[in-house]
């Protein structure tokens, strides 16, 4: 069944046009992961869905009585209900039906109401509490309970004011209330940005169980493999589909685009050997056969001709160590990570991490020899963060530092670039271990960030000075072009800043590459790319991320990081071994699972269809023994009767003397009477 249809659906913004002549289709129970290059237009058809932005031509079609959810990427407003509450207001008509049984137990209490009254308000009682108890009224503050922690919605936040909360958690919250809404067609614009890994397998069980429809837009390849059963590739302001996950659609999309080149190079070698025909005959004898050509050649131009087939302008990555480290790469010992009260990097100004230092602070210097940093006793005055277990990190390793945002991660990321000190122990890094660092937050002062007021080729040459003419082909690799080179980094947008921070880091040549959130704003066909070069790196590679295909891709431990509370530090376990050996010991227990519904006594109903149940299950079961027993029944005589047969035969033998026959016929006597004992066994347990 369609719950949606929409037809020519166009957008543009002043002269640009984002959507040109879209047609889609939305069946019941379709999971449909939208992708498509940052700019393609994926928000603009995902709100023309939505029947949000009304400037889109074009028709849709909804199915009568089709409820739409949509997710937006940016927070909703903030108010000053508490979270709770505000989950809550989804069940309004259905709490308002409970307070109603509430004053109607309050009435049934009443001393002076007769026996009569008494007797209608427990019919009218018991047919109120049933239909609250099918809608699932006793189940509404379960049901919220396992969405916020689920969504990684810390219970300390529950009774907090929206207008507290920061806007990924009041974006987490808006997807809550849209998960608890159920409504038939969600549009979700990228889930799974504030996320954790933990967060983000329990979103996808819940997607995959999805009742209605849903349309995704997303940059998590690992979760679009999990969720999607078709894609949609909005580029070139169309929509082309393909069915199955992420994965599928990358081959078949390989496969269709082989096709198209094929049939376009076919197309154009026609178009030449007819053009050549009609300038060598047009003013000759055949001068009418090259004109007939030449008209149908035309109409074929106009009517049929293929387009040339999409240019598709993809980054590379000369992703290389320009020198050999050590085999031990680095090395924490008793290592306690935080900050120090009064110092300029106290926990005072949040960031991502819940954290964040001083705006400069001296990078790493080349190493030379293994550093060590002096022991220390933690101080009263410490604002613990992270304890780290003692870590080798040996060259040619891969390890993922995951777990929730605020939990830790930059924390223990900066103390290993040297912007903190530890609280107590040290942190060794080997010899000839070059550090190569890419920031999640690309602008601001210190080690790997960018001066927003810095041109695209000064924040090239800032790294290693180049001619100028060299150093702009090194950019082109990086999709700059022309006269973007001089385009200054704060007016990028956060793909364009990811592209010149990932050149800035290939240009390092380091061997141990520290990698805070490298995939953030790449588009699709840039995150497999940057994946295929990291997996051909021949260093060392430390991944702060949430996105689990590249960990999947390249990781071979895995540093989990557990967020601490007022009593007790955070903590980091190592797992040494991939991601796929993580996720079965350790990520299915960590995922929220629906407590299993309280055990309510049955209605008269359903004791009724119970016991009717267990009557067609009782006539099946004797009609399977009625016809068990006739079938053995049925063997039984066949088998006497070919006693008789063999007893016939071994008269004759025997009046024959032919020995011989008699004793192969005494033989074949014993064998079926002994399956005819067998038989009479069996017949004789089916019919008592």
């Amino acid at each position: 069944m369609s719950l949606l249809v929409a037809s020519h659906i166009s957008k543009n913004y002043g002269d640009l046009d984002v959507l040109e002549d879209v047609s889609v289709r939305i069946e019941y129970g379709d999971r449909i992961g939208l992708v498509g290059h940052n700019g393609a237009g994926k928000t603009s058809l995902l709100r023309a869905l939505g029947r949000i932005d009304s400037s889109v031509t074009g028709e849709l079609s909804v199915a009568q009585g089709t409820q739409t959810g949509y997710l937006a990427q940016d927070p909703p407003p903030a108010g000053q209900r508490t979270l709770y509450q505000d989950l809550r207001l989804v069940f309004a008509d259905l709490l308002a039906e409970g307070e109603k049984l509430h004053r109607l137990e309050a009435k049934m209490t009443e001393v002076a109401q007769s026996d009569q009254d008494l007797s209608g308000l427990l019919t009218r009682y018991g047919q109120q509490q049933e239909a609250f108890e099918r809608a699932g009224g006793y189940d509404i503050d379960q049901r919220i309970r396992f969405v916020l922690s689920g969504l990684g919605l810390d219970e300390s936040l529950w009774q907090a004011p929206l207008s507290h909360l920061s806007g990924g958690q009041r974006t987490r919250a808006s997807l809550g209330r849209l998960l608890l809404e159920e409504p038939d067609l969600l549009l979700l614009d990228e889930p799974t940005n504030h996320l954790d890994v933990r967060s983000m397998a329990w979103l996808e069980g819940v997607l995959i169980g999805w009742k209605g429809a849903l349309v995704v837009v997303s940059h998590d390849r690992y979760f679009l493999d999990s969720v999607a059963t078709r894609i949609w590739d909005l580029a070139h302001r169309r929509v082309d589909a393909y069915r199955g996950n992420y994965s599928h659609y990358r081959l078949q999309r390989e496969e269709r685009r082989a096709r198209w080149r094929k049939e376009y190079d076919r197309q154009q070698e026609f178009i030449r050997e007819t053009q050549s025909f009609v300038r060598r005959y047009k003013a000759g004898q055949r001068t009418k056969e090259a004109q007939g050509r030449e008209t149908r050649l035309k109409r074929f131009l106009e009517e049929e001709a293929l387009p040339p087939p999409p240019i598709e302008q993809f980054i590379r990555l000369p992703l290389r160590a320009h020198s050999r480290g050590g085999d031990l790469v680095m090395r924490t010992r008793r290592l306690i990570a935080g900050y120090k009260e009064g110092s300029d990097s106290s926990p005072s100004t949040a960031s991502e991490d819940g954290v964040r230092g001083p705006a400069s602070r001296p990078p790493v210097p080349p190493v030379g020899q293994g550093r060590l940093r002096p022991m220390r006793s933690l101080s009263p005055t410490d604002t613990p963060i992270l304890e780290i277990p003692d870590l080798d990190l040996l060259r040619g390793q891969v390890a993922a530092l995951i777990g929730p945002n605020g939990a830790g991660k930059t924390t223990f990321v900066r103390t290993i670039m040297e912007e903190l000190e530890p609280l107590t122990g040290r942190v060794e890094l080997g010899a000839s271990v070059d550090v190569g660092y890419l920031a999640q937050r690309h602008l601001g002062k210190g080690y790997g960030l960018m001066d927003g007021r810095q041109t695209v080729l000064d924040a090239l040459l800032e790294i290693k000075r180049l001619p100028t003419e060299r150093a702009r082909t090194y950019l082109g690799q990086f999709l700059f072009k022309g006269d973007e080179v001089f385009q200054s980094i704060e007016s990028l947008s956060g793909g364009q800043r990811s592209r010149i921070a990932l050149a800035r880091l290939t240009l390092q040549g380091a061997n141990f590459l520290l990698l805070d959130e490298p995939t953030n704003h790449l588009d699709l066909d840039s995150q497999e790319i940057l994946q295929d070069a990291l997996r051909q790196f021949d260093g060392t590679i430390l991944l702060v991320t949430h996105d689990r295909a590249l960990i999947a891709a390249l990781a071979t431990q895995i540093w989990q990081v557990t967020p601490g509370n007022g009593k007790k530090i955070g903590q980091l376990e190592l797992f040494k071994g991939s991601w796929k050996q993580w996720q079965e010991e350790r990520l299915q227990t960590a995922v929220p699972k629906m407590p299993a519904k309280e055990e309510l006594p049955p209605t008269v109903a359903e004791e009724e269809w119970e016991r009717q149940r267990e009557a067609r299950r009782l006539r099946q079961r004797v009609q399977r023994q009625e016809q068990a027993v006739a079938e053995t029944e049925e063997r039984v005589a066949r088998m006497e009767n070919r006693l008789t047969d063999i007893e016939e035969s071994m008269a004759q033998a025997s009046a024959r003397q032919d020995f011989a026959e008699l004793k192969t016929l005494q033989e074949q006597h014993n064998a079926v009477s002994g399956r005819l004992e067998e038989l009479m066994e069996k017949w004789a347990a089916l019919a008592a």
